[in-house]
């Protein structure tokens, strides 16, 4: 008790200033939060009256800290259920960024940026062909202070608002190289009302010599023409500040000494195949439909098409209760209460989108009336 009443303390002191919390008092939050992943029980026990208080004491602290402030980018990646990639965000190869942009009606925040190899426990097989990726995280907030709604508590037709997160690079057209065509994915929460999601795509850090930005805009999933400008003369993308939503960027301060511009050359010379031309308006303005088409289906039940058979397994529990689905060269690890609410059967609201050479695919988790959870892959084609 003694202990908690000193972070307690703590915690009071961070949030009567603006500063931002020290390493120690964000890896205690980090430790904390594992802990509370780890008492929840997959059955209900008993609880003393002693233990009830103390985890009401916990709850509130880290509580109180969200309500205040923005999670960084290690504790947004443990809550998500990715250790190793809280590790990297808390390690000195991450940038460590909280940068926040008011446009609109919202407040975006880019937290931070890492990159390596084998930095994530929940792997959707993208790495194959570069095995080295770009995680980053960016939180959505209302700028008013009022809350984002969360999927799952509205209504299907009430949920019409999309984001686009994507790293650009200065001097390839945006609609040729984002987060889509660089192999990319995301998954993302809602916790106290604020969006945080977790980016991955191929790694960025061989255009640092290039210059490379953040990316965010409302309006759609998907890289606009109307939020952002490309000026081909000069190669640099902006956000348009007539655009009737909300765009924009941050610029991302890669190292210089990390700039790979033969690996870059090459890599671009591949994502850029004349079969891949694009002009914003073209094939690329597709993909919005096949993804909203799919979250469409999720909340309102229907039948999911494109579901590879082969890929439907039930999922096995690791001693924490985390699930576990692996197909092929897809692995996930996920918490089993980001995934579903009690008693809620059918398909999670909770999906990842990721993207190759032979099209996209989604990975999907399903609750049926027995409690069994299975999860599967499906092909989302283009018309």
């Amino acid at each position: 008790m003694k202990e908690d009443e000193q972070w307690e303390r703590q915690l009071r002191a961070v949030l009567a200033n603006d500063y931002e919390p020290d390493e120690k008092l964000n890896k205690h939050l980090i430790d904390r939060m594992r802990e509370r992943k780890q008492m929840k029980p997959l059955r209900k026990k008993r609880w003393s009256a002693a233990l009830v208080t103390a985890s009401m004491l916990l709850i509130l602290s880290v509580s109180a800290y969200a309500a205040t402030q923005l999670y960084t980018a290690p504790q947004i990646a443990e809550n998500a259920g990715d250790r190793l990639l809280a590790e990297a965000f808390a390690s000195d190869d991450a940038l460590r960024l909280e940068e926040s942009v008011v446009s609109g009606d919202y407040r975006f925040t880019l937290h931070g940026l890492v990159t390596g190899a084998g930095i994530s426990d929940l792997s959707q097989g993208s790495e194959k062909g570069y095995p080295d990726r770009t995680y980053a995280i960016v939180s959505i907030a209302k700028a008013d202070g009022s809350m984002m709604p969360n999927p799952r508590d509205i209504e299907p037709a009430e949920y019409q608002e999309s984001f686009f997160v994507s790293p650009l690079i200065q001097g390839v057209k945006p609609w040729q190289a984002n987060i889509v065509t660089m192999n990319g994915s995301y998954t993302e929460q809602v916790i106290d009302g604020v969006i945080y999601r977790i980016i991955d795509c191929d790694q960025i850090e061989m255009f640092a010599d290039r210059g490379a930005v953040m990316a965010v805009s409302s309006g759609g999933p998907f890289y606009s023409n109307d939020a952002f400008h490309y000026d081909e003369a000069t190669g640099v993308v902006e956000a348009r500040s007539d655009y009737s939503g909300a765009a924009a960027l941050f610029d991302l301060p890669l190292d210089p000494s990390k700039a790979d511009p033969a690996q870059a050359e090459a890599y671009l010379n591949e994502l850029l195949q004349p079969s891949a031309e694009q002009t914003g308006d073209d094939e690329a303005s597709e993909l919005p439909v096949v993804v909203e088409t799919l979250r469409a289906q999720l909340h309102t039940a229907q039948p999911i098409e494109g579901i590879i058979p082969e890929s439907v397994a039930e999922v096995t529990y690791d001693e924490k209760g985390n699930i576990h689905y692996s197909y092929e060269d897809y692995t996930a690890i996920i918490p089993l209460d980001e995934l579903f609410e009690e008693g809620q059967t059918g398909y999670s609201l909770r999906y990842s989108v990721s993207g190759s050479d032979e099209g996209y695919t989604a990975l999907l988790f399903h609750r049926d009336a027995q409690g069994v959870i299975t999860g599967r892959i499906a092909k989302l084609g283009l018309e």
